[in-house]
């Protein structure tokens, strides 16, 4: 995405608010845009740094709508705070709870397949202590296919739990803003 799709999307996605509001924030994105493209990066890696222009700007109409609630605390501006939280809300189950549900069903059934792989590595690696018939060529095979399967297993199982932890971190930064979006909600109402 170029600077000026990205820039292009976000002003009329906060449409409604102040026109000198969505100048001042426009323009808080355009100047990220300048400093990494100063430092030599790309408009396409800015773009990806700084998130998804439609989902940046629920956010900050949810901001916007909270400091509007924190200056005059009417009845008006409180139904906007709410609203605007509620579509922040919405917008994460209809789109990130589809997703969280198929990364478990997808961790769970890998775990699954990585259990097995390390079972069945072990009862081949088993089989070498069972040798009725001396070491043969079928009895070694059978062994590095054992400790093939063990390596796999455990490799991949590694693997997957460095793919939770990266998950699960995404997730804590998704919260925290959450969080501070409540935070702001909870000292205007204090």
């Amino acid at each position: 995405m170029t600077k000026a799709e990205f820039l292009d999307t976000l002003r009329r996605r906060l449409a409604g608010l102040p026109p000198a509001e969505i100048d001042d924030l426009v323009g808080d994105y355009a100047t990220h845009f300048d400093d990494g493209m100063a430092a030599g990066r790309s408009e396409a890696e800015i773009a990806e740094a700084l998130g998804d222009p439609a989902r940046l700007a629920r956010e900050l109409r949810a901001e916007a709508g909270f400091r509007r609630w924190e200056e005059a605390p009417t009845p008006a501006n409180f139904f906007a705070v709410l609203f605007g939280f509620l579509a922040l809300v919405a917008v994460d189950f209809v789109f990130l709870l589809p997703v969280l549900a198929g990364l478990a069903f997808f961790v769970l059934l890998a775990g699954f397949v990585l259990l097995g792989l390390c079972v069945a590595g072990f009862v081949l690696v088993l089989e070498l202590f069972r040798l009725d018939h001396g070491l043969t060529l079928h009895y070694l095979a059978r062994l590095f296919a054992g400790i093939g399967l063990l390596g796999v297993g455990v490799g991949g199982g590694a693997l997957l739990l460095l793919l939770v932890d990266y998950v699960v971190r995404l997730l804590g930064k998704f919260a925290r803003l959450h969080y501070a979006l409540l935070g702001q909600a909870g000292q205007a109402a204090a």
